[in-house]
Order: structure tokens, then sequence, then C-alpha cells
């Protein structure tokens, strides 16, 4: 996680760019049309032939995640007012002084930087 914390949500591996075209792709069109899929942005100028030239396991998990997140219902939490006027005296003792933490929905994007790093941390168990 620390490339993560350091330079934020961008993907930092091999070919990145092809990774997060293929997951995209993998999303839009679904397991087949992947798997038969001739990209001819990649390998210029003859182009790739993605269902026999790639490990697919990221992207799999990628889209599995970023389907199983958005399943997940967005609500929305009513904070009592008497908790809400003790926020302000809290503040200075959070890590983060009340800033810089948020939790929203992930984005295809942040599902593919964080997979790697999941995958490592799973791996160390």
């Amino acid at each position: 996680l620390h490339a993560v914390q350091t330079f934020g949500y961008v993907i930092h591996e091999f070919d990145p760019w092809f990774n997060f075209r293929a997951t995209e792709y993998l999303a839009e069109h679904g397991w087949t049309k992947f798997f038969h899929w001739y990209d001819y942005m990649s390998w210029y100028p003859i182009g790739r032939p993605v269902g026999t030239t790639i490990y697919p396991g990221m992207q799999i998990v990628s889209v599995w995640i970023w389907q199983v997140l958005g399943q997940i219902p967005k609500t929305k939490y009513s904070i009592p007012a008497e908790v809400r006027n003790m926020i302000p005296l809290l503040l200075p003792y959070l890590p983060n002084k009340g800033k810089g933490f948020s939790v929203g929905p992930m984005s295809l994007n942040d599902v593919c930087c964080m997979v790697p790093a999941w995958f490592g941390a799973v791996a160390t168990f």
C-alpha cells in the first residue's frame, strides 16, 4: 500500500494501461467477448490476441470485486445532535485531525490499484 499512499490511486503494474483497458473491456462486454478480443491498441502495429496472451486473474477478480461493491446499498446515516456537537471538541485528538478520511463508492480504477496489494496481503498469511 506504500505506492497507493505515496502516489495515489494510480495503477503501478507492468503495462498498467493495458490491464485497465482489459478490465474495462471485460466489465462492459463480458467473458466470451473478452477471450475472443483482438486488441489493436497494444503491441503496435500488429495488435494482440488477448484471449491467448493474457493471465486474466487480475481482470476477473477486479470486475468481480467492482460488481460486489456495486451491490452495497448507498445509505445515509443520521447523527444525533448531541454527538454532532461533540465532534469539534474531538477533532484535535483524531490522527488526521478529521481530514483525509472518506468512505464512498470505489471506481474500477480504484479496485485495479488495490488488487495487487490485497493479493500480497492475503499471500502473507
